[in-house]
C-alpha cells in the first residue's frame, strides 16, 4: 500500500461526497466498488470524519428532514435510513423527537378521499397508503378523526 493509494481512495471519497451526501457506510461501499483497497477506503473514510466532513448523524438528520417533507411517516424513514448504512443507534438518535406532521397527514387525505368519507373503501385505500408511507395507525386514525372534523366544520 503507497501514500499514491491512499490519496487516490480520498480523492475518489471527496469525488462522491461532491456528487451527494452519504452514509459511511455508502461511501465505503461505493470506493470499493471502483476498486480501492480495503485500507486506502478506511483511511479515506478516517481523515474525512475527523474533519468533520462525513457524519453519519448530520447525513441521517438529512435524510430525516427530507423525507419528513416529503410526508413519509417515522417507519419509512428507519427504513429508508437503514437502506442507506445508518446504523440502528443513529437511526434511533435522530428519529426519538420526530412526531409526524398532522396538517400533513390531513393533506395527504384530502389528496386521496376528496372530502368524500361516504366510501368505505377508498377510506381503507387512504389508510393503506399512509401506512405504506410509514405512518401508525395511532397518527392515521388522530388525522382520520381531524379530517373528518374539519369537513364538518
Amino acid at each position: 500500500m503507497t501514500e499514491e493509494d491512499y490519496r487516490r481512495a480520498l480523492d475518489a471519497a471527496a469525488k462522491q461526497l461532491s456528487y451527494r451526501a452519504l452514509s459511511i457506510s455508502q461511501l465505503r461501499d461505493k470506493l470499493l466498488e471502483k476498486g480501492h483497497e480495503e485500507e486506502a477506503a478506511d483511511y479515506a473514510i478516517a481523515w474525512l470524519t475527523e474533519r468533520g466532513m462525513l457524519c453519519d448523524r448530520t447525513f441521517a438528520e438529512s435524510v430525516v428532514r427530507t423525507y419528513a417533507a416529503r410526508g413519509c411517516g417515522k417507519m419509512r424513514i428507519r427504513q429508508e435510513l437503514t437502506r442507506r448504512g445508518v446504523d440502528r443507534e443513529t437511526a434511533d438518535e435522530v428519529l426519538v423527537d420526530f412526531s409526524a406532521d398532522g396538517d400533513k397527514l390531513i393533506s395527504l387525505l384530502d389528496k386521496r378521499l376528496k372530502g368524500d368519507l361516504s366510501d368505505r373503501k377508498e377510506i381503507d385505500k387512504a389508510v393503506a397508503f399512509l401506512q405504506r408511507r410509514g405512518f401508525c395507525w395511532q397518527e392515521i386514525r388522530e388525522a382520520l378523526t381531524a379530517y373528518e372534523e374539519q369537513l364538518s366544520e
